[in-house]
């Protein structure tokens, strides 16, 4: 199964790159949940809408590694989201960070993705390339989202070194070299050193075409698109040299409204789980150093301020990229939803107002005690009197006793004879 499309919400998206963002010297990873949306022409996309950072147990300027139990952590508590919000969840990708190179995945993130997808066909990988610069210092934020696929270095001789596409422009695409026939590299004594000639050949041809394009464009075309043609060249260098047998098949990546995917009762829960990873993440590191300087139980006391002084450091820098972004994210959250409640408060009283405006259009404007009144309510005050004798009749605790018409008690003749009103009989309930 290939994915045709990826969409990420708001939420998810702002913890990811809060986390690219908290490390410029060190690469960052987590995981994303979701479930996979299979459309009626076959085709599938994939919804996230949350995200797991993840500690990372190796800290490295070109890698980052976990632990396989958080992964099995990140499975439970997506089975756990599945049944509060009643919708299927579960570990559908993962991301990391680029910092100072492009955004484009190595062959080793390539071969990471092909074993995921080796589990779950659906797996789709995330790089956020962050704190990189273009010729004019303008800092720049790239992110791409893959899968991988076969591909083998003869497929790169047979289709042309120049025809890999850009990550960063996917309608641009980069000049195709001359490609190298089985023919052409067999027809030399020494096949093998003619293979390498000419495909060293071919790279430098297509470095040429690249400076040639990116100056003969009529000013049209800016250092930027040069150095992504270069980032371009010299990542599919490394491809050729290290062999890959696997490549990336970008996917389109669509940031959506949280609410459009899936009901969260708090969507921007990890982001504020962010912190608390990141800072755990920092007290392991400290604490570690600490273990490391002390020998037979003792540590120099400039070992202790130095471990320290960077400690307080990082906790620094943690607060004003990731902690200070966190706390007016959730003020502006805040207020939007104050907004929202006062709209809502506000509904009912024009709703009224539109109802009289619309009564008094089409004719006299009714109360409302008076909508649903039998005619009789609405006739003469005759029967309106009539309608009251007949409800405190019904109504009253006490009930007259019914006697047949032309006839009456011996009660009723005296009382009659003697011009004294009659005094009916009564029957108590």
């Amino acid at each position: 199964m290939a994915l045709t499309g990826v969409k990420i919400s708001e939420e998810t998206y702002l913890t990811c790159l809060t986390h690219a963002l908290s490390t410029e010297t060190e690469e960052i990873m987590g995981l994303l949940l979701g479930d996979i949306e299979y459309l009626e022409d076959g085709s599938a996309i994939a919804l996230v809408w949350w995200a797991a950072p993840q500690t990372r147990s190796d800290r490295r300027k070109d890698r980052v590694e976990t632990n396989p139990e958080q992964l099995a952590a990140a499975t439970a508590q997506a089975e756990k989201m599945s049944v509060e919000i009643g919708r299927t969840t579960r570990v559908i990708g993962w991301y990391h960070s680029h910092p100072h190179i492009t955004v484009q995945p190595s062959h080793v993130d390539c071969r990471t993705q092909k074993m995921y997808q080796l589990l779950d066909p659906g797996f789709v990988g995330v790089i956020l390339s962050c704190f990189s610069e273009d010729a004019n210092k303008v800092g720049r934020i790239q992110v791409i989202a893959f899968q991988s696929q076969d591909g083998l270095r003869r497929d790169y001789r047979s289709q042309g070194v120049g025809s890999y596409d850009s990550a960063g422009d996917s309608s641009r695409s980069a000049p195709v070299a001359p490609s190298i026939s089985e023919s052409e590299i067999h027809s030399t004594p020494k096949a093998s050193s003619s293979g390498n000639k000419q495909q060293s050949a071919a790279l430098e041809n297509l470095f040429a075409i690249a400076d040639s394009e990116a100056r003969g464009a009529a000013g049209t075309s800016t250092s930027e698109d040069e150095s992504l043609s270069m980032q371009e060249a010299m990542h599919l260098s490394n491809l050729e040299a290290s062999g890959a047998e696997f490549v990336r098949k970008e996917i389109p990546l669509e940031v959506v409204p949280g609410n459009s995917l899936v009901k969260l009762a708090f969507p921007l829960a990890p982001l504020v789980e962010l912190q608390r990873t990141l800072f755990q993440e920092e007290h392991a590191a400290f604490r570690q150093a600490i273990a490391q300087s002390t020998v037979n139980g003792q540590i120099h006391p400039l070992a202790v301020f130095h471990h320290e002084a960077q400690y307080q450091a990082t906790l620094s820098k943690l607060m004003e990229y990731c902690l200070c972004p966190a706390l007016q994210t959730l003020m502006d959250k805040n207020q939007q939803n104050k907004i929202r409640l006062g709209q809502m408060q506000d509904d009912p009283q024009a709703l009224h107002l539109q109802r009289i405006a619309i009564s008094s259009k089409t004719g006299s404007p009714r109360s409302p005690q008076a909508v649903g009144r039998s005619p009789s309510h609405r006739a003469g005050g005759g029967s309106s009197s009539s309608s009251g004798r007949l409800s405190s009749e019904v109504f009253s605790p006490t009930v007259r006793r019914s006697t047949s018409s032309g006839h009456r008690g011996a009660g009723d003749s005296r009382s009659a004879q003697e011009g004294k009103p009659a005094s009916p009989d009564l029957i108590r309930f």
